[in-house]
């Protein structure tokens, strides 16, 4: 699992062996997921062998980034040091079609953070659509959403409730 580093009150990701390809790229601006070769389970966390069949090695692959809103929180302070001036901003738990969730901050058509108070953020719904979008922070190339708004194979495709 990435660890994270606090720099100046923001934390920075420290890749290791598991993680590092998925980091490469994002830096590439690749969302790259884990995907069993034997069994076909996609696999997010990153890691050595697939949880479903413990085969070794999951290869990485591209995916488009295009998913649903399962969940969303909005921090407001205390928070970190580097995040002071950004609360209240929105975080998401987007699920894809091939059914892995992954957290991300919800951004505008730009890559700046949406805050809480924004007309987007107020749109958002569970089940509502985005698309990635890439921003830069300290250095490091992340993956954030912003609300698509257009329709896809995700209409009809149900939420994974866990």
């Amino acid at each position: 699992m990435t660890r994270y580093l606090d720099t100046d009150g923001v934390p920075i990701p420290i890749p290791d062996r598991d993680t590092q390809p998925y980091w490469d790229g994002t830096t590439r601006h690749q969302l790259l997921v884990q995907h069993c070769q034997r069994c076909g389970q996609w696999i997010w966390q990153p890691r050595p062998l697939c949880p479903s069949c413990h085969f070794e090695h999951p290869q990485w692959e591209e995916i488009d980034g295009i998913g649903r809103v399962a969940s969303w929180a909005v921090p407001y302070p205390p928070v970190l040091p580097g995040f002071a001036d950004v609360v209240p901003f929105v975080i998401l738990l987007v699920e894809f079609i091939i059914g892995v969730r992954m957290t991300g901050n919800l951004v505008d058509d730009h890559g700046a953070l949406v805050h809480a108070e924004d007309r987007s953020a107020k749109a958002l719904e569970i089940g509502s659509e985005v698309s990635l979008r890439w921003r830069e922070q300290r250095g490091w190339t992340l993956p954030c959403w912003t609300l698509s708004g257009r329709g896809s194979a995700l209409t009809d495709a149900p939420l994974t409730v866990s």
